[in-house]
């Protein structure tokens, strides 16, 4: 559903209690109309001007209130004319300001977010902002709690039919004596019964529907054409419904067209038109995503042209800046080059399943295998940006403080500045050495096991280069049942990948006391097993399983992408062993590698 009436209504709108206060200020109001006049225009740069100004009207007089409203004023206008990047990056400095000053309004921002991942198709993200709005609301806060719940009941309408239809009676609940957002109500409520395919449900909503246009008929048309539509569901008149989402209705975005033609077409019966329906919603999502993804990268690039036109300015006089900078930009454009390899064999691979997909004609399957996709490239573009965003804000905050001449500063400070420009460069190198080395293994099948591996010399060389990161100075315990003679064939490479990774996340995750390599020789068997403890905090026994899955990590504000344990796994299972956890060890964690001897 098309929301642009009901936020302009909830958001646009709130500050003019403000403007009846200050009507008697000629300025003001010529300031406030011709805001409002430009909110509806393409001219950004006027825009902007007149809401800066309004904002430090409002600062000037104390009306932190108003002040954020037309803050978040922008935040929508960005969101309306396809400038996505924009619009998070203002929420998150919104939010920033908001704590600075000890305001309480998050709500306001959550939502916002939440209707920006919400036009983006992205559910999950919107579920989770929405949800955070409801909880930073004021219990009698009426007006922002009537936003909110309306969000959330359409945002579940397709997926959570039944809940969607709790939540929107709590919206309702609150809209007896305000007959707009009573039609707002009226009209989710029947969208709602389509997906509920509930007649009876549908047939009240109409009801109420008709009785509200006739008491106010000044109201906007909004709604005419949902309910015209579900009419001619509910009646059997398929081809009437169809053609009506084939108008350019504002009552329907892009993809609620295509869930409700999914529902009609199975209530027609024809299941292969609603097979092409969800791969042609999963397509449009993707572009949505894709063109939010490409101009987020359009963002940076100009961002860091602009640094590079500064730079090239004062080369003579700063040449040693003038490498770093270089650097700099070199690493990102590898860093957008590795990405773009791994986008084109995801593309390539979502390629090779619409032509598994289109062999299937049961609708369950392509739904499932649909939301399966869209999760996991929304958790890799979260994980990569998440990664790379803090090394790269510090990189661009040093490098246009040391080439700034109005700042004065001595040959120590430039050179901690300089060098953790250094460091954070290295970081961001060694993101992409990772993505690329699991991409590498990623299409690996088969691991030649040509090496013989003297079992006890290669657990100390490991050890002594665990020794190197130690940097909580853990003990580090070897325990060997093996004689010195005893080896193993395999790929000492691929061992080497797993033993490193398992040591590495118990130095992460153990804060003090000692980790443990115990290796022994199974003869009988044929099998050795590589086993290290640690005490540090352990695995939850409900996450010890899924911490194998891609991009999945207990705790999320821990560095890295979720992809260690798993490529683990999978060169474990390619050597012809395994890699699980010991659920009986409870003080800690404890990894056993089984290989076999030959």
């Amino acid at each position: 559903m098309n929301y642009k009436s009901l936020i302009l209504g909830l958001v646009l709108l709130l500050p003019s209690a403000t403007f009846a206060e200050e009507k008697a200020d000629t300025a003001f109001s010529n300031l406030y109309r011709r805001y409002f006049q430009l909110y509806s225009d393409s001219d950004d740069t006027a825009f902007y001007q007149a809401s800066e100004q309004l904002k430090n009207y409002y600062l000037q007089h104390d009306n932190k209130d108003s002040y954020y409203k037309v803050y978040l004023n922008e935040i929508l206008y960005d969101m309306e004319h396809g400038k996505t990047y924009r619009a998070i990056k203002k929420a998150n400095v919104m939010l920033q300001d908001m704590e600075q000053g000890k305001e309480k309004r998050y709500d306001i921002v959550y939502s916002a977010l939440g209707n920006i991942y919400d036009l983006r198709g992205n559910y999950r993200l919107a579920k989770k902002y929405y949800n955070d709005a409801l909880k930073a609301c004021a219990p009698t806060d009426t007006g922002a709690l009537v936003g909110i719940y309306s969000r959330i009941a359409a945002l579940l309408a397709h997926r959570e039919p039944q809940k969607a239809m709790e939540v929107n009676e709590h919206f309702g609940a609150m809209t007896a004596n305000n007959p707009q957002y009573r039609k707002v109500y009226v009209v989710q409520k029947g969208e709602i019964s389509l997906y509920l395919k509930d007649k009876h449900i549908f047939e009240q909503a109409y009801q109420e529907y008709l009785k509200i246009c006739k008491e106010r008929p000044l109201l906007d048309g909004y709604g005419a054409d949902m309910m015209n539509m579900l009419k001619a569901v509910f009646s059997g008149d398929y081809d009437t419904a169809l053609e009506i989402l084939s108008h350019n209705s504002t009552d329907f975005d892009a993809l609620d067209r295509c869930d409700m033609r999914i529902v009609i077409y199975e209530m027609m019966g024809n299941r292969q038109l609603a097979l092409n329906e969800v791969e042609y919603r999963r397509d449009l999502r993707d572009s949505l995503n894709s063109d939010m993804l490409f101009e987020s990268i359009n963002e940076i690039n100009s961002e860091m042209g602009m640094k590079r036109v500064e730079e090239q300015a004062r080369k003579d006089r700063e040449r040693a800046m003038h490498r770093q900078q270089v650097l700099m930009v070199a690493i990102i454009v590898l860093l957008l080059v590795a990405l773009g390899l791994i986008a084109s064999r995801y593309l390539m691979r979502r390629r090779m399943q619409k032509k598994l997909l289109k062999k299937n004609r049961e609708l369950e399957i392509a739904l499932s295998r649909a939301e399966e996709s869209d999760r996991m490239k929304t958790s890799f573009i979260e994980h990569v940006s998440h990664e790379i965003r803090t090394p790269l804000n510090i990189i661009t905050g040093y490098a246009q403080i040391v080439t700034n001449n109005d700042y004065q500063l001595d040959e120590e400070d430039r050179n901690r500045m300089l060098n953790d420009i250094k460091h954070n460069t290295m970081e961001i190198t060694e993101i992409v050495n990772e993505l690329l080395e699991v991409a590498q293994d990623e299409s690996k099948e088969y691991y030649p096991k040509d090496d013989v591996v003297a079992i006890n010399d290669f657990c100390r060389e490991m050890i002594g280069k665990a020794a190197l990161i130690n940097d909580r100075q853990l003990k580090l315990d070897f325990i060997t049942e093996c004689d010195d003679a005893e080896s193993i064939h395999t790929n000492r490479g691929a061992l080497e990948k797993i033993i490193s990774q398992l040591y590495s996340n118990a130095i992460k995750f153990t804060k003090e006391g000692s980790i443990e390599l115990h290796v022994y020789k199974s003869p009988d068997r044929g099998i050795v097993r590589f086993i290290i403890t640690d005490t540090g905090i352990g695995i939850p026994e409900e996450h010890q399983e899924r911490v194998f899955e891609r991009f999945y990590k207990v705790d999320s504000f821990k560095q890295g992408f979720g992809l260690g344990l798993t490529m683990s796994r999978k060169i474990a299972i390619l050597l012809s062993g395994s890699l699980y956890i010991d659920s009986d060890y409870k003080t800690g964690a404890r990894f056993i590698l089984s290989l076999p001897t030959s």
